[in-house]
């Protein structure tokens, strides 16, 4: 089944138009009154929509991890190829900047193809009226998906849900984003009501997925009654959906897991016809990788003792020996120094110039050394989710791994985040923290969350986000719907210091996760300390980086037409 779907996507995706089109015209899919004439054809078209949920940028990686390694403090990019996140983490990306535009692009592109479907399909005939509804509301629920990243992106958007008959047609004015997330929570709750709880076949939009998006739409827009209604709608349909919380949270991003009833929304990858390169982008150089994305020190300090208190205020962290009594989510998401990793023991520090294989035999030349080039020279760590440990073993640089768009645990997130910002503490709030937090200690005992005080409730929640979803896109906008991106992004971000043995300083972490590695007597400066590698420079214009800028070609488009484009602000 996987493999047919993707045989129609590769195919469907032959009937697109040159790029040159207007970007807000869907005319990149056919229209002629012979198509969408029975289901087969409507499959078709749908499933030419599902080919959205491929947003994948440089080494073909899925949009939502490069957003978080080159859009926020967790991780470090190498530029290139990337969707523009690579200028977007330096500040330096503009109007003109060609990945930012090819995120508009690939967004209308996908939600062209949604309207195309919705006005076009009563043309089929022989269909029954459950299997429409099935249709029309797994459409409604992908352009309401496209449009959520959309506005969080660039803010005010051009909302278009119909089939122009020709470019000016769709030289709309920016809608406000208030209005277009109105528009996508109603196009979620329409999907709701006409979506099965199970399909036969997996991967589809079910009323479970329609509405977790839609919690995740509303938490992002701050309205929190909807996405705690929306959120505690799936939890309460936990058992008829099939939703579980898989049980081993280091496995549940390897092909062990693949097909795991947590993932409730994929990017589903088959060798053969559509893969990622995430074993060379994420892995090991010493396994012929590139470790072209890499996890930041700020990541792993982010990782609470196993008492659950952060590594400054818990007395069991201990900063010569930092990888020791830590939430069990760190070695399970990054592997450290020493760890054992694609049959070798990975060493970063820069006086280790051999490595060592698995079985204490003597590997060669390291290539993991921190006196090689950029990154593997400075981040000192590799990010191990999804980087397909057998395809790097195999030096396979191509991943047929799927990649988790939603999963169930984030719901649990969604639903307490939202209860907690409307100050409605109860039992179930901790229970969905909690649960969450169990499955990340691997089911021993965990450090369970008991307070009902709302601001450190607020801080609990937004480190469980920063460090449960850690690399799978959510990362991107949590900084900025909070407000802290200002604070968090324009800093120097730094690897792994050279010698941990001799680190006696803990950084400081406030109050909004936010962490610093200096202190008032300049014993520890990450700005003058040779210890501490700078392996990446990050700014941030709070008057401007809230937003992207619309692309410069599409203001061109609009101007060349007669018509007019606002821009966002500073660009």
């Amino acid at each position: 089944m996987k493999k047919i779907i993707f045989a129609i996507v590769c195919v469907f995706s032959l009937s697109g138009c040159s790029d040159d089109i207007l970007n807000l015209d869907p005319l990149a899919e056919s229209t002629s009154s012979t198509f969408f004439a029975n289901e087969a054809e409507l499959e078709l078209a749908l499933t030419g929509v599902y080919s959205g949920l491929y947003m994948q940028g440089g080494y073909a990686m899925p949009m939502q991890m490069i957003s978080d390694f080159g859009g926020s403090e967790l991780g470090l990019l190498r530029s290139g190829g990337v969707f523009g996140f690579d200028e977007i983490g330096a500040g330096t990306h503009s109007a003109s900047s060609g990945g930012i535009a090819d995120l508009y692009r690939t967004l209308y592109r996908a939600i062209g193809r949604a309207n195309n479907l919705l006005t076009n399909m009563d043309k089929a005939e022989g269909v029954s009226q459950e299997r429409m509804d099935e249709v029309r509301g797994q459409a409604l629920a992908l352009r309401a998906y496209f449009y959520t990243y959309l506005v969080n992106f660039f803010g005010d958007v051009p909302y278009i849900d119909f089939v122009p008959g020709s470019p000016q047609e769709s030289l709309l004015p920016r809608t406000d984003a208030a209005t277009v997330i109105d528009n996508v929570l109603a196009d979620f709750q329409t999907a709701v009501g006409l979506l099965p709880e199970k399909f036969s076949v997996p991967g589809r939009v079910t009323k479970a997925v329609a509405l977790a998006l839609r919690a995740r739409a509303a938490l992002y827009a701050g309205r929190y009654d909807v996405a705690a209604t929306s959120a505690k709608a799936v939890i309460d349909m936990e058992e008829a959906a099939g939703l579980i919380l898989y049980p081993d949270y280091e496995e549940l991003f390897t092909p062990a897991a693949e097909g795991n009833a947590e993932g409730m929304l994929i990017m589903p990858f088959q060798e053969g016809f559509r893969t990622t390169q995430s074993p060379t982008a994420l892995g090991s150089r010493n396994r012929g990788s590139y470790t072209t994305f890499a996890p930041s020190q700020v990541l792993l300090d982010s990782y609470e003792a196993i008492d659950g208190l952060p590594i400054d205020e818990s007395p069991l962290y201990d900063p010569s020996n930092p990888f020791a009594n830590r939430d069990p989510r760190l070695h399970a998401s990054l592997v450290v120094p020493q760890a054992e990793w694609s049959g070798i023991i990975f060493e970063s520090h820069p006086d280790s110039l051999t490595f060592r294989n698995a079985d204490g035999t003597p590997g060669g030349a390291n290539a993991d050394c921190r006196t090689v080039k950029w990154p593997a020279a400075f981040c000192g760590y590799l990010f191990k989710k999804y980087t397909d440990e057998p395809r790097q073993m195999d030096r396979n640089g191509n991943s047929d791994l799927d990649f988790m768009i939603l999963r169930y645990a984030e719901v649990l997130l969604t639903y307490a985040e939202a209860k907690i910002e409307l100050n409605q503490i109860d039992d179930s709030v901790l229970e969905a923290i909690n649960r969450v937090k169990e499955r990340g200690y691997g089911g021993e005992a965990f450090p369970r969350v008991t307070t009902t005080d709302q601001s450190e409730l607020r801080r609990i929640i937004r480190r469980e986000r920063k460090i449960e979803l850690a690399g799978e896109g959510t990362r991107y906008f949590d900084i900025r719907r909070w407000g802290i991106a200002e604070k968090v992004m324009p800093n120097l971000v730094i690897g792994r210091i050279l010698d941990p043995s001799t680190a006696t300083l803990v950084p400081a972490i406030d109050e909004d996760g936010h962490i610093t590695y200096d202190n008032s007597t300049g014993q520890w400066d990450v700005n003058t300390d040779a210890r501490f590698p700078n392996a990446q420079n990050r700014q941030f214009d709070a008057s401007r980086d809230y937003l992207l800028p619309i692309p410069q070609a599409e203001i061109d488009t609009y101007n060349g037409l007669g018509q007019s484009l606002r821009q966002n602000p500073g660009y």
